[in-house]
């Protein structure tokens, strides 16, 4: 009987080896999976951040976007380009329209002289131009007088 004493003594010994190896890998595992719960945690805290701040750039792009359109039109139309080409295609849309006038009183009006016409055009642009000079005097220009002035 001594001997089964000493032989489950010892399987018992091997049993509690195991069972607190048992015990140690499992409080190993589960120091492991917190571990990589932590990290888990923390990467997600960072990617939210991340997210919070690239959605408010998206929202900041967007607010930029709606008025884009408006506040690029509105810099063309202060630039020198855009009063450049204002002038020009004015001018040349005036012309056309002076051209087809022409053609217009040639063919269907006999009776005016197209010459007699274009004197009257220049003696209007001579007019227009020395209006212009006139405002331009009267509104700051060289030689003009100050606004509050009696000499006017």
């Amino acid at each position: 009987m001594l001997v089964i004493k000493k032989k489950v003594l010892r399987d018992l010994e091997k049993f509690e080896k195991w069972a607190a190896n048992r015990d140690h890998d499992k409080k190993k595992a589960v120091a492991e999976v917190q571990s990589l719960l932590d990290k888990a945690i923390a990467e997600s805290k960072k990617k939210d951040n991340e997210n919070a701040y690239l959605q408010k750039e998206v929202d900041q792009l967007r607010k930029k976007l709606e008025t884009a359109h408006d506040e690029a039109i509105a810099g063309y139309k202060m630039s020198a380009e855009y009063k450049s080409n204002l002038h020009m295609y004015g001018a040349e849309s005036l012309k056309a329209a002076i051209k087809m006038t022409k053609e217009w009183l040639v063919d269907d009006h006999s009776e005016i002289d197209p010459d007699e016409f274009e004197r009257y055009l220049r003696k209007r642009r001579a007019a227009d131009l020395a209006t212009q000079k006139v405002k331009v005097t009267n509104h700051g220009g060289v030689g003009s007088q100050p606004a509050g002035s009696l000499d006017n």
